[in-house]
């Protein structure tokens, strides 16, 4: 007998569902991996420099503050107060603080809360506006900015680096999120930040170094000066190669001008100046080298970057450039031990005495500090007394008063109640001369009638 109905359609699977709470917790902690940066700028600066501190939010994107706002009364507040009030509530991780003076720029990059705190000398920059100026065809995108950028560290030596080097680069790593290598998309890596170290091999303690020294610091013209980190900010294209120009715009979805021809075969092939299109009519983004070629391990933006296809990688640059020189390491956040001094350099016995001075500060403003606490303290508690001893006064006299209106309700109703007494005694004393005469009257008629 054949069977009747449909086939029976399998409801079970074998995979396992996963707990939404174990899901969540182990996303809130990648979350909580992931570096925040805070950029700000403090006391009266240029507008190039507020462009600047909007180029380098755009850079840090997407995990940055991009529209903060500083407050114009506000400039002057402390790296230390941002870091309390901002890395807790927004985990800000990261403090970047850009200010300005007469004679230098200065770029400070914080590790909040703690530290530590790396100070760097703007020698110059450019900005975005200034580089897509001077491009034949910039390129700008909104997806650019969706995801965190490669950092790209060139040159900054390996273990034997000097401990300043290495907290360098360690710093400009630590900025940005992690990469990892087996879940990363390709689709994902569309920028690149690149840092580069320059090193000139300046010996400081020469004689051109010693006049240089003795002119001073702040000469920010210097163009031998050592140890110079360049910021440089490109953008990851992919076109295919291997294909012939036309055909490329077709798939890239630019429709040509076909009005002089019969045919898009014509304009494949060429036909109509009687050249054909195998000899340079090759793609534009093929270099000589083919340095630049990669076969593609899954699909990347862009038409025609499918998964195993060839394609010529470019860079193209975004914005904005800085060079910037590492002057100043403190230990804590703006403050403390100073680390590392590019031209300031002390002896052990002046370190020493040094740091024995700034003991000597720190207990001399803690002691300050509790005895301005102890005094405020004693002046609130008198102040606190006077008050309670006047709110006793009042309730005092508060009572004192209520005493005597209930003193005065009391004999005013005594003298009511014997008022009465007396209405009722002189009441009840013509009602018994009344009953006398009455019964006067009664013996009267009673001695007439017996008569």
């Amino acid at each position: 007998m054949p069977r009747r109905g449909r086939k029976r359609k399998k409801t079970r699977t074998h995979v396992q569902p996963t707990d939404e709470r174990i899901t969540s917790a182990l996303q809130s902690s990648t979350e909580l991996k992931i570096p925040r940066s805070l950029i700000i700028r403090r006391g009266k600066t240029e507008s190039e420099l507020i462009e600047l501190v909007n180029d380098l939010r755009k850079l840090m994107r997407p995990y940055t503050a991009l529209n903060f706002k500083e407050d114009a009364t506000n400039r002057k507040l402390t790296l230390s107060h941002y870091a309390t009030t901002m890395s807790s509530s927004m985990g800000v991780t990261h403090l970047l603080s850009i200010s300005q003076n007469t004679n230098k720029i200065t770029l400070r990059i914080c590790r909040t809360p703690t530290g530590p705190t790396l100070s760097f000398r703007v020698k110059r920059f450019t900005l975005n506006k200034h580089i897509k100026a001077i491009q034949r065809r910039p390129y700008d995108s909104s997806k650019l900015f969706e995801t965190s950028p490669i950092v790209v560290t060139n040159n900054f030596g390996d273990t034997s680096a000097a401990p300043h080097v290495k907290l360098m680069r360690i710093t400009f790593q630590n900025m940005f999120p992690a990469i990892n290598v087996s879940t990363v998309k390709l689709g994902d890596c569309r920028r690149v930040v690149l840092f580069n170290f320059i090193r000139r091999n300046v010996d400081i303690n020469s004689e051109s170094g010693g006049e240089k020294n003795k002119k001073g610091d702040n000469d920010d013209e210097d163009e031998d000066e050592d140890e110079e980190v360049e910021i440089r900010h490109y953008a990851i294209r992919a076109k295919p190669v291997g294909v012939d120009r036309k055909v490329r715009r077709l798939v890239e979805a630019k429709i040509p001008n076909l009005s002089k021809l019969n045919d898009i075969a014509d304009y494949i092939t060429n036909s109509a100046t009687g050249t054909s299109a195998a000899g340079g009519e090759m793609s534009d983004s093929e270099a000589e080298d083919e340095t630049s070629h990669v076969v593609l391990p899954s699909k990347f933006r862009g038409k025609g970057n499918n998964q195993s296809q060839k394609s010529a990688l470019k860079l193209i640059e975004l914005g904005p450039r800085l060079r910037l020189k590492l002057y100043k390491v403190e230990r804590g956040l703006a403050g403390g031990d100073v680390m590392y001094h590019a031209y300031v350099h002390k002896t052990p016995s002046e370190i020493a005495a040094l740091k024995k001075r700034k003991d000597g500060e720190v207990a001399l403003k803690k002691r300050r500090r509790e005895e301005q606490e102890a005094n405020v303290a004693k002046k609130q508690k008198l102040k606190d007394d006077k008050k309670l001893a006047r709110e006793l006064r009042k309730k005092e006299r508060e009572e004192k008063a209520m005493a005597e209106l209930r003193g005065e309700s009391n004999s005013k109703m005594n003298s009511d109640s014997d008022s009465e007494e007396e209405e009722s005694g002189e009441e009840e004393d013509g009602g018994s001369s009344e009953e006398s005469g009455s019964e006067s009257e009664e013996g009267e008629s009673s001695g007439s009638e017996s008569e």
